[in-house]
């Protein structure tokens, strides 16, 4: 991982998933850190993540509950071992737990 780009730089802030996730094959495929969960609903992400071949960190269900700049902070904790973690993967959703700590693991998730 040796550049770091915000979604709304290469497509609208309100472009769907499934506009956008095919799309980033084209120089892909992508390491992607989301709030958002994927879960069973979002059957069709999840499928195109799948068939794109990124690789994808979920930020567990309690980092929407904190203040914008405690998310900020904790995350900031976190980017080195995702990029640590990322470039011993490919493919792949991955849960980042609120919790910190340098033991801290990652939890597959199941696409």
């Amino acid at each position: 991982m040796d550049k770091v780009i915000h979604l709304s730089d290469r497509f609208a802030r309100d472009a769907d998933g499934l506009t956008w996730i095919p799309g980033l094959t084209v120089d892909g495929p992508w390491y992607i850190v989301s709030i958002d969960r994927l879960n069973k609903q979002h059957g069709a992400k999840r499928e195109a993540i799948r068939r794109a071949g990124h690789t994808v960190f979920v930020l567990d269900g309690n980092w929407s509950k904190q203040k914008f700049w405690l998310q900020a902070e904790r995350f900031v904790r976190w980017w080195p071992q995702i990029v640590a973690y990322a470039g011993l993967v490919i493919g792949g959703a991955y849960r980042v737990p609120w919790a910190h700590s340098s033991q801290a693991k990652f939890q597959a998730i199941k696409f």
